[in-house]
């Protein structure tokens, strides 16, 4: 009740249960259409019958168009909510709607429509009215009231932010995209939202790999309108980036995130797909048909993978498998085995905001610069800077819209951003040592036990190697080593710490000569810079 009163005063009027959500035939549409009409309607328990009555009656799917041709015929009028697409027919000049409730048959729509909603070009949802004309027997769309929310300005949504403590905060954020914050360790909670990063952040390119059933398109495809999702298939430079024969954009112009689900099943042998894929990752912009066109949308390519060592990357699709240049553009990998299956305890059913209210804020963000100087190892690229930029940029969006963030927290999520970038840098490593050299630290050789090498030595240095010890000299990294002259062998080391040795008398050509008697103090100056 403390948390439901607090978002209430926060964000009035944006407050949702979302328990209210868990009607079955709710689940037959995207979240964020349930939720806009659960708020629409007030928001708490009257309103899920009002609403499933709404659907009952509105929303018909495929099956019905019969029924719906019925309801014109005799009415000359039908309103329902559906998903429109609008197709554009070259032959006639004329625009051409289709939505599944109708079947085949087809709509006519107005031209301007496409200019006033691009998003209609690959599908929207909304309430539809449709209009018959005996004369012509057409059917025509009349009014369309696409389901999106708009914000007037993020103040309100900034102000509402700083009603809450940061851990009260994630918490309340990942409740109001549906997932369960008490089943998450903070860690998750992290990777959860890089998953909603892609939403605040332009041009943020980022790879997941990992088991199924973990809701790698959950939060992306119920969060927000902006984001469109290419399940398998051909994908064309048409259908992504620009249709030179329609002169319509295609989805990446189009969208603010495109996800292309299940990536191994989609195909990408045109060479000019992932040519042009490259170009738009690097710099956003693209080239098609003589024209340069500049998008900012977030691309998320998503995969199965069984096992999560390394390179994971061996299930990608032919084409991107293998192809360093694609890989090195990708801003981030996220462990995908890190996240739980989606089972009913991971789904929230609290008070949280509205999910199309949280979409438009994120989408308000998104221009925003949250910048913060970052500071990288020596050996890091232009690319790795950006993209590390880029997740800390998000994340900070995120978490502090309102930009009052804590200075140690930046050190924290840049840490986590340097991680998602160091995962793609492993890939790299591995499908290319040469031009992509491990950046892991290298662990310092190890070294031999006292014991060990007492019994390896000659008796009489045994004392003195004892003196050593209690001197508090770390034991040698190697014990007695045979030493050549002109490939034979000509006598043992006693011991060597790095490239400096202790020689028995007459072999001081490899080493320090010592004898059992040698102050310790004249060893450890020897050794003092090889320690």
């Amino acid at each position: 009740m403390v948390l439901l009163e607090k978002a209430e005063q926060a964000f009035p009027g944006h407050i949702l249960d979302k328990g209210l959500i868990q009607e079955e035939i709710f689940y037959r549409i995207p979240r964020y259409v349930v939720e806009y009409l659960l708020a629409r309607m007030g928001g708490h328990h009257e309103a899920v019958e009002k609403v499933r009555k709404l659907l009952e009656e509105r929303y018909l799917g495929p099956g019905h168009e019969q029924w719906i041709k019925d309801q014109l015929l005799r009415a000359g009028r039908f309103v329902l909510i559906d998903r429109l697409e609008v197709q554009v027919d070259l032959q006639t000049g004329t625009y051409r709607g289709r939505i599944p409730s109708l079947g085949e048959h087809p709509l006519e729509v107005r031209p301007r429509l496409a200019e006033e909603h691009p998003g209609v070009l690959y599908g929207m949802w909304g309430t539809l009215e449709l209009l018959y004309d005996p004369a012509t027997r057409r059917v025509r769309l009349g009014q369309f009231i696409p389901f999106e929310a708009h914000l007037k300005g993020l103040e309100p949504f900034q102000r509402g932010r700083q009603a809450f403590t940061e851990e009260e905060w994630t918490d309340f954020l990942l409740g109001s995209v549906g997932i369960n914050p008490e089943a998450l360790s903070e860690r998750q909670k992290l990777l959860y939202l890089a998953r909603l990063a892609p939403l605040v952040e332009p041009n943020l390119h980022y790879l997941e790999l990992g088991p199924r059933q973990t809701g790698k398109t959950y939060l992306l495809r119920n969060t927000s309108a902006e984001a469109f999702v290419v399940s398998g298939g051909k994908v064309s430079p048409a259908v992504l980036f620009y249709n030179q024969l329609t002169r319509r954009p295609g989805l990446i112009p189009t969208y603010e995130v495109v996800i292309f689900d299940e990536i191994a099943h989609t195909a990408w042998e045109d060479p000019s797909v992932i040519s042009i894929l490259k170009d738009y990752m690097e710099s956003g912009q693209f080239s098609r048909g003589g024209k340069t066109l500049a998008a900012q949308a977030s691309l998320v390519f998503l995969g199965n993978a069984d096992d999560p060592t390394p390179p994971v990357t061996r299930v990608l699709p032919n084409g991107l498998r293998g192809d360093t240049a694609f890989l090195d553009r990708i801003h981030g990998l996220l462990p995908g085995h890190e996240f739980p299956k989606v089972t009913p305890e991971l789904l929230y059913q609290g008070p949280a905001l509205v999910v199309d209210y949280l979409a438009a804020a994120l989408r308000g963000l998104r221009p925003l610069a949250f910048s913060v100087e970052v500071s990288l190892p020596s050996g890091y690229t232009q690319r790795d800077i950006r993209a590390v930029r880029k997740w800390l940029s998000a994340l900070l969006k995120l978490l502090y819209p309102h930009r009052a963030w804590p200075e140690g927290r930046v050190k924290e999520l840049m840490d986590f951003a340097l991680e998602l970038r160091e995962r793609v840098y492993e890939e790299l490593h591995r499908l290319n040592p040469g031009e992509f050299p491990s950046r892991k630290p290298q662990a310092p050789p190890p070294r031999l036990e006292w014991a060990g090498l007492h019994a390896l030595l000659p008796a009489e240095y045994t004392g003195l190697f004892q003196a050593l010890q209690e001197a508090g000299l770390p034991p040698p990294e190697e014990g007695p080593e045979d030493l050549t002259e002109e490939g034979r062998v000509i006598g043992q080391s006693l011991a060597r710490w790095g490239q400096k040795r202790l020689v028995p008398p007459g072999l001081g050509a490899h080493g320090l000569e010592v004898h059992p008697d040698t102050p310790v103090v004249d060893i450890r100056t020897y050794l003092e810079g090889g320690l």
